[in-house]
């Protein structure tokens, strides 16, 4: 977005990351579940330092979070598979950061959050002892917290029932921008109002 005298403000994280497409996985839900799982981060915008974080907040009262304040600088291993029978994959691997030192930011986002095709996978990850402690979110709707909680109406998702803004797909045309969210955006919070 721009640099300041206080610092840079990189943008809102929707727009800073997007989901690389897989052969092995249904895109789309791939960035839904994604982005249900990062759900209000999406609206926050990233700057590098706590004073240029203090100045956007001002300036535009939108929620910010300096990269300064990261615990943690380490970047999302390149491979995201963590095992390939039933396919299990680091969430926090299978996005492309707009810039390299975003890519900590990850982390923070989905921390040890795993992805798997069905909630048949996520309970036998969980159960083989791999999964202790992980959160799982399955590709057709459900989220397992790490707790092992799962179910009810704040696990289980849909593609409908998304968070208003999404990640963007790397590659993808046009490019992802809050213009081409604003109809999707509109259409699915009246969905969520009925």
């Amino acid at each position: 977005m721009g640099e300041s005298r206080s610092g840079r403000v990189y943008g809102r994280v929707s727009q800073l990351f997007t989901v690389r497409p897989r052969a092995d996985c249904d895109t789309e839900s791939l960035t839904a579940a994604l982005s249900y799982v990062a759900r209000a981060k999406l609206e926050t915008t990233l700057t590098d330092t706590a004073a240029a974080a203090k100045a956007e907040s001002e300036k535009h009262g939108s929620k910010v979070w300096p990269l300064e304040y990261l615990p943690s600088k380490a970047v999302p291993p390149a491979d995201p598979v963590v095992e390939s029978e039933p396919l299990v994959l680091r969430a926090s691997a299978l996005l492309a950061p707009a810039e390299p030192e975003l890519a900590p930011f990850l982390a923070s986002i989905f921390g040890s959050t795993v992805v798997v095709q069905t909630k048949e996978d996520a309970h036998a990850f969980r159960r083989s002892g791999r999964g202790s402690g992980t959160r799982i979110v399955a590709l057709d709707g459900e989220l397992l917290d790490s707790d092992g909680a799962f179910g009810g109406p704040r696990r289980v998702f849909t593609r409908l029932q998304g968070p208003r803004a999404q990640f963007g797909v790397w590659g993808a045309s046009p490019p992802h921008t809050e213009a081409a969210l604003a109809p999707a955006a509109t259409a699915a919070g009246d969905a969520l109002d009925k």
